[in-house]
């Protein structure tokens, strides 16, 4: 295992993919800061730094199906995975060490990224609004979060032999996750009443009715539980501070970490090697 990760992680650094990574991270904090800064010059809006470094969380899944898919996706197409096995490396090592260089960079992005919001944004804009236990909860949230992603992607790329479908249906599920999850915030957000105009003798009467569209508290649970659990849900419920159930997250994430990665292993540890 510990040879794995050495190898990664050297590939990884010379990897144009990881520069990329890092450039992208930097240059999304500092046009964030900047579009942050001209609305509080010109409009005179209170920026929250804290805001701003939950706001990433919303894209994360996009970015860490991108890297994955397109850094994992070699392992087939070059035959580095034939190789390692037929040199004594066992199947469980190979994804394990995947899975980790996967995760490891995918937060070693957003911790970047935050750390260039507190370097720079504190003194624009001023220090944090709330309180330090309520931040580290949202960002630990975020950190467990971004675990599960990895595994999904990385499941996906040790699943898929082809680079190019890899990153097809990575992306596709990132954005097919991040629809589920506004499909389901319109329908918990839907409105108990709705406005209607009706012409009473030539007047225009205005009227608050029942929206005959407002989910009942049985649909409600369930579009709440399925927010939950989606990833992307989770961090649209984190970036806007509104859930309800912040410290039942971690655990949805942790569990999907779990059916993900032991699935993922026992088809990988059968799967035939071209």
């Amino acid at each position: 295992m510990i040879k794995l990760l050495n190898a990664g992680f050297t590939r990884l650094r010379k990897s144009k993919l990881f520069c990329i990574l890092t450039i992208f991270s930097i240059v999304l904090a500092l046009c964030m800061i900047y579009t942050q800064y001209s609305d509080m010059k010109k409009y005179g809006s209170v920026i929250e730094v804290e805001q701003i470094m939950l706001n990433y969380a919303t894209m994360i899944g996009i970015i860490i199906a991108i890297f994955t898919s397109l850094f994992l996706g070699v392992e087939y197409s070059d035959g580095a995975i034939r190789n390692k096995i037929s040199i004594g490396h066992k199947r469980i090592s190979i994804y394990l060490s995947n899975f980790i260089i996967t995760t490891i960079t995918s937060l070693y992005s957003y911790i970047l990224f935050v750390v260039i919001v507190v370097i720079i944004g504190i003194p624009l804009f001023g220090g944090i609004t709330i309180a330090n236990s309520k931040l580290l909860m949202l960002i630990g949230s975020i950190f467990v979060n971004i675990i599960a992603y990895s595994s999904i992607f990385t499941f996906i790329a040790m699943m898929i032999s082809n680079k190019t479908i890899t990153a097809i249906v990575s992306i596709m599920l990132a954005f097919g996750l991040m629809m589920t999850a506004l499909t389901c915030i319109k329908i918990l957000n839907t409105s108990k009443t709705i406005t209607q105009a009706t012409m009473i003798n030539g007047e225009t009467k205005i009227e608050e009715i029942p929206n005959p569209k407002y989910p009942s508290e049985q649909k409600k649970k369930v579009f709440q539980t399925l927010l939950d659990i989606n990833p992307s849900g989770q961090m649209f419920q984190i970036a806007g501070r509104t859930d309800p159930n912040l410290k039942v997250l971690p655990l949805y994430s942790l569990g999907i970490v779990v059916i993900f990665t032991g699935v993922g292993l026992m088809i990988f540890n059968k799967k035939e090697l071209k």
